[in-house]
């Protein structure tokens, strides 16, 4: 599975019911929160909010929102989702699932009275890298999201429909997602015949 989460602007680029101002990307809009399978790329959970929200915060909703029977094997997210709370989380869901986020560097301070203790830094590190899996390899895995938010918004428009506020956001996420289930399925052709028969 792959967790992440994908802002769009307002389709006004102004204010609207339910947007809220992202300073990271300086716009007022949405965002879409979703886990995808990483072999089918199709969407598992999504939620959608409004812009400003953490990802870890909604990260953590939509791994509680997931059934437990699910055969996990592994989780991949970005920085954004560092927390031990979310791994921990997932752990205890699926026991034997592989965790893959990469850890925030912790910034020293530059001024010598609020150096932060560097031995600490270290046994931080390693106690969350003890629960996770770091390799290259399954981390550069996540690239997947980001391509399919890309595909998203260039051939299913989302969030370039004349939609306003929130409520219609989530629904324009919704029929999004319903189209690349379809087109999933129209590609499959044992699918495709056991549709075609019912």
């Amino acid at each position: 599975m792959i967790l992440d989460s994908s802002f769009v602007e307002t389709y006004s680029k102004k204010d609207e019911i339910g947007s809220e101002y992202s300073g990271y990307k300086e716009k007022n809009g949405f965002k879409l929160h979703q886990i995808i399978d990483y072999k089918t790329r199709l969407p598992l959970l999504q939620a959608s909010t409004p812009g400003a929200r953490a990802d870890v915060v909604w990260g953590l909703k939509l791994i509680r929102a997931a059934p437990k029977f699910w055969d996990a094997k592994g989780l991949l997210a970005d920085k954004a989702y560092d927390a031990e709370y979310l791994v921990e989380e997932t752990k205890r869901k699926w026991e034997k699932i592989k965790v893959g986020i990469p850890i925030r560097q912790v910034r020293l301070s530059k001024k010598p009275e609020k150096l932060n203790n560097i031995q600490g830094i270290s046994n931080n590190y390693n106690i969350k890298a003890g629960i996770r899996s770091l390799v290259k390899e399954f981390l550069n895995k996540r690239t997947e999201i980001e391509r399919y938010f890309s595909r998203l918004k260039r051939i299913f428009n989302l969030g370039e429909e004349k939609t306003r506020h929130l409520k219609n956001f989530r629904a324009n996420c919704y029929m999004v997602s319903i189209m690349v289930i379809l087109e999933w399925v129209s590609k499959n052709s044992i699918l495709q015949a056991l549709f075609t028969r019912l």
